[in-house]
């Protein structure tokens, strides 16, 4: 039972991290320190993307499932639980490509942001 518990654990995990994928170069606009922490996900997502290995959080799980004699599922984490239910089936290159792109809307915002913080800040030193 302790085994599948941290099976779940690992599963929440992996959401958490995929969400962070997608909405931290956003969450980054209101806290600017978060980027960097969220372009360490966008790197490590985008060489599983690209490499095309096994992402270490799936094996994780799979090892707790294994351990835990339940049955594991032979794709990965996103085909396994997103793939036909967030999203049509066969559909994840799609979704990968709509997930790198708010990353890189996120990024461009972000920049435009800070750049007009920045203006901001130095318009009003000027003035004093």
């Amino acid at each position: 039972m302790g085994w599948r518990l941290l099976a779940d654990v690992m599963m929440v995990l992996h959401a958490a991290f995929l969400l962070f994928f997608v909405l931290g170069g956003f969450l980054a606009w209101k806290w600017p320190k978060v980027v960097w922490a969220h372009l360490a996900v966008a790197v490590w997502s985008l060489a599983i993307v690209v490499i095309d290995y096994d992402c270490p959080l799936t094996g994780a799980e799979k090892s707790f499932l294994r351990r835990g004699g339940e049955e594991v599922y032979a794709t990965g984490y996103i085909n396994h639980y997103l793939d036909g239910t967030i999203w049509p089936e066969g559909a994840t290159p799609t979704a990968e490509k709509i997930g790198f792109a708010l990353i890189v809307i996120s990024y461009v915002g972000f920049f435009v942001l800070r750049s007009r913080r920045r203006s901001r800040v130095a318009s009003v030193e000027s003035r004093t």
